[in-house]
């Protein structure tokens, strides 16, 4: 059994060690091109994009915390209902007038749904953004949550 994996990963092996492998990856006509027209690396592409977010109940507030670094409250939307939250808007990199040297960041839309765990109010949500970071302060919607009763079995110890 052991001799069938080593001969399956030696033959993995092979296949990444042929040069034709290699030179199709590199020299495929079909990659992707920059802003600029210049051929891009696949292993570079720029993967889709979704801020990183934090969500959290305190003092009957739902609160969520969405990095947006580099973005301005304009370049943002949000959108709430009673059990989402959706956020979009766009991440500009490129300077129309700029000679660039070296170009990383690139331009790219995002979306980011948040699902929340129980109804909120959504006409009195609240949403600023300081440092980077988008905060939207949601109140619970209380009479909504339902109370479950929890009961022990008493034990004869």
């Amino acid at each position: 059994m052991e001799i069938d994996k080593l001969k399956q990963w030696l033959d993995l092996a092979q296949q990444y060690q042929a040069q034709g492998f290699w030179n199709q990856i590199f020299t495929d006509k079909t990659a992707e091109k920059n802003e600029m027209g210049q051929m891009v690396n696949p292993f570079s592409l720029p993967q889709e994009y979704a801020p990183k977010c934090d969500l959290f109940e305190t003092d009957g507030f739902l609160i969520a915390e969405i990095e947006i670094p580099g973005l301005k409250r304009h370049d943002i939307q949000v959108a709430v209902n009673e059990q989402t939250v959706v956020i979009t808007g766009e991440l500009k990199a490129l300077q129309a007038n700029g000679k660039y040297y070296l170009k990383e960041r690139v331009n790219r839309k995002f979306k980011k749904e948040l699902t929340l765990p129980f109804p909120i109010l959504p006409d009195q949500c609240t949403n600023e953004v300081a440092d980077g970071v988008l905060v939207i302060s949601m109140p619970v919607k209380a009479e909504d949550m339902e109370a479950i009763p929890i009961s022990f079995e008493s034990s004869s110890d």
